[in-house]
């Protein structure tokens, strides 16, 4: 799977961000937008909502194509009156990720529990539509689909209702796999970085067995060790 994908790296330290979202941005969404995605359950059109309440599918998909007798296509006004609630972010999260186009991104999550938000400054993200458990999964299917490796941040993922065993969880587990590789070669970069730093402040031992780096001529002691253990256990 990770062989076969091709996705933007971009994301992967992304971490939730904490925001009231009716309290600092306002009841009217004001100063922010969310695009929330359905499959109308009349129609099985997939219909983007970027305003609260209720909505009829008709409003939110004004056109659609239909296949004529002779093959060809046509477009034609939407008479579905399916009525659509839209309720927008549910917690009080929110994951930055860059969207170049709000609604089409939607749609590629409307199958999952989470919305697209855009703040009038520009910038975008994801919020949960949903909640109660540990919706790691969701998530990181939500930035896969929309083209980004998973966040590591969610990459811890619950075993729970059954999840992990299909193919569609082995390719989650494989993307977030990728992840966290992708990310332990940011960090061991930055590290050989800073002891570079260091060396040039004197004398480095990296210590075989922990691998912490010491400003010394000798490597970390046993007491040291067994002290650390402590702390970890």
């Amino acid at each position: 799977m990770t062989n076969e994908l091709r996705l933007n790296c971009d994301a992967i330290d992304c971490t939730p961000i904490t925001i009231d979202w009716s309290e600092e941005l306002g009841e009217d969404m004001e100063g922010w937008r969310a695009f929330e995605a359905f499959t109308c359950d009349e129609c099985g059109r997939v219909v983007v909502a970027s305003s609260l309440g209720e909505n009829e599918c008709r409003d939110l998909l004004n056109e659609i194509t239909v296949t004529e007798e002779d093959g060809s296509e046509g477009e034609e006004r939407n008479q579905c009156r399916c009525t659509i609630n839209a309720e927008g972010p549910m917690m009080n999260y929110w994951y930055p990720v860059k969207l170049d186009d709000c609604e089409e991104a939607a749609k590629l999550i409307a199958h999952l529990p989470l919305c697209v938000v855009e703040f009038e400054d520009g910038r975008t993200g994801l919020a949960l539509t949903g909640g109660g458990m540990n919706l790691s999964w969701e998530i990181c299917e939500a930035f896969i689909a929309l083209g980004y490796w998973p966040p590591v941040h969610f990459c811890d993922l619950p075993e729970m209702g059954g999840r992990g065993k299909s193919d569609k969880d082995r390719a989650t587990m494989e993307a977030c796999m990728e992840s966290c590789r992708i990310q332990e070669g940011w960090t061991a970069r930055k590290r050989e970085r800073v002891l570079l730093q260091m060396a040039k402040l004197g004398p480095v031992v990296v210590c075989e067995e922990c691998g912490k780096a010491n400003r010394h001529h000798h490597s970390c002691s046993k007491y040291d060790h067994d002290k650390r253990n402590d702390v970890l256990s």
